[in-house]
């Protein structure tokens, strides 16, 4: 997919994101449907991709999509199934990731929350977790939305993203610096 395409996704999905977020804070009930629509992403398409596809795809009529919503979702607030029904009627489903982390983006902005994603190579005990949100709301000095993400590759420690800043605490890392640092004593030595 090229950078227009993705850049052209993000702006669909900023504008859907922005008309979600108006919708529900007028009814008081953001943050709820937020966190809804992270277990959409997070638990039902990044589990079912080919339910993704369903949704996503152009073969499927706009009532089928919409029952297909109706039954799935029957459990799901009355905003997520209409922003869902707003979606498909627009051939938009394909965006929701996107919608997704837009929305994110604009709630963190309204409640002055600080975005930061941390990866270990273990899931985070609900203690571990709280001891980071609490010491990074310390040293940040401002709300935190905690996303934490396994990755076996960095094999322990951690890895914090704050916006564009990078912490590299993960034991891959230091074993990479080790054996850089190995390599060029082999190479002053040579010299």
């Amino acid at each position: 997919m090229s950078e227009t395409a993705d850049i052209g996704r993000q702006q669909v999905a900023s504008v859907y994101a922005k008309a979600l977020i108006g919708a529900t804070e007028k009814a008081g009930v953001t943050d709820p449907v937020v966190e809804e629509l992270d277990s959409l992403v997070d638990d039902v398409l990044a589990k079912f991709p080919g339910f993704e596809s369903v949704l996503g795809s152009s073969r499927l009529s706009l009532d089928d999509k919409t029952g297909v919503i109706d039954r799935v979702f029957a459990g799901a607030s009355e905003q997520l199934t209409t922003f869902l029904k707003v979606l498909a009627n627009h051939e938009r489903l394909d965006c929701l990731r996107e919608v997704r982390v837009e929305a994110r983006k604009i709630v963190n902005e309204l409640r002055n929350r600080v975005a930061i994603e941390v990866i270990t190579a273990e899931a985070l005990s609900d203690s571990q977790r709280d001891e980071i949100v609490v010491a990074l709301q310390s040293k940040m000095g401002s709300e935190i939305d905690l996303n934490q993400r396994v990755d076996e590759n960095i094999i322990g420690g951690i890895v914090v993203r704050v916006g564009d800043t990078i912490i590299d605490g993960s034991v891959r890392n230091k074993l990479n610096q080790m054996k850089s640092q190995a390599v060029q004593k082999v190479v002053e030595q040579i010299h």
